[in-house]
C-alpha cells in the first residue's frame, strides 16, 4: 500500500514496528550469531512444520485412512478450520498488502509462497500455529495433561518467533496472526460439524478418492 494512502498514526505505528522488529532480530543475532547460519535450518524446519500444504495433505490422508465416527468429527472440523484459516489470511493479506521485511530477507529460501503470500500481514504461520495448538489441546485431546500440552504450545510459540527471526514478518504481523488464530478457533467452535455431518463429509471424501 502506498504510504500516501496510510493514515499518519498507522504509518507511524508501522514504522515503529519495523524499527523494533529490526532491533529484535539484531539483538538475537548479537547474542546468537549462528541464528542466521547453522541454526537457520531449525527455523526452516519450523516453517515447513506449520505450512498449510502439509497440514491439509495430512488431514486428507487421515480422512482416507481412519474412518471411525470419533476420528471423522475431529478430522472434518480440523479440515474446515484449516480452510477457514487460508481464506481469512488470504483476505486480510490482500486487503492490507503490507510488504515483508526488507532487512536480512532471503526470499529464495521461502517455502512455497504463491499469490498473496508475498504480503506480510498477518503471519499465516502464526494464525495456523495458534489455531492448531488450541484445536488439539481443547478439542481433539482435551484430556491431555499440562505436561503433554506443553510441547504443543512450545512448538506454536517457536513457530511464531521463527517468523520474525527468519525475517519473514514483523512483530505486528505475528501478533495479528496470533489474534486471528484465536478468532478462527472460536469460529470453528461456533460452526462445529457434529458426528453425523462429519461422517457424511468424510465418507464422501474417502469414497471420491477411491473412485479416482
Amino acid at each position: 500500500m502506498g504510504r500516501s494512502r496510510v493514515p499518519l498514526p498507522l504509518a507511524k505505528l508501522l514504522e515503529a514496528d519495523i524499527a523494533i522488529t529490526k532491533k529484535f532480530c539484531e539483538g538475537v543475532t548479537a547474542v546468537c550469531p549462528e541464528i542466521n547460519n547453522s541454526y537457520r535450518v531449525y527455523l526452516k524446519a519450523l516453517e515447513i512444520s506449520c505450512h498449510g500444504l502439509p497440514w491439509l495433505s495430512l488431514t486428507l490422508i487421515s480422512i482416507f485412512l481412519l474412518g471411525s465416527t470419533t476420528s471423522r468429527e475431529i478430522q472434518i472440523n480440523l479440515l474446515f478450520g484449516l480452510i477457514y484459516d487460508i481464506m481469512a489470511v488470504g483476505f486480510v493479506k490482500a486487503l492490507t498488502r503490507r510488504s515483508r521485511p526488507t532487512f536480512g530477507t532471503r526470499k529464495q529460501d521461502m517455502f512455497m509462497t504463491i499469490g498473496v503470500d508475498k504480503f506480510s500481514f498477518p503471519s499465516g504461520h502464526a494464525t495456523r500455529a495458534i489455531f492448531v495448538a488450541l484445536f488439539f489441546t481443547q478439542w481433539a485431546f482435551p484430556e491431555l495433561t499440562i505436561l503433554l500440552r506443553l510441547p504443543i504450545w512450545l512448538w506454536a510459540g517457536a513457530v511464531c518467533i521463527s517468523r520474525v527471526l527468519l525475517n519473514r514478518h514483523h512483530l505486528l504481523d505475528v501478533l495479528g496472526g496470533i489474534i486471528i488464530g484465536y478468532l478462527e478457533f472460536f469460529l470453528v467452535g461456533i460452526l462445529w460439524i457434529g458426528p453425523m455431518g462429519s461422517k457424511m463429509i468424510g465418507d464422501w471424501i474417502s469414497t471420491s478418492a477411491e473412485d479416482e
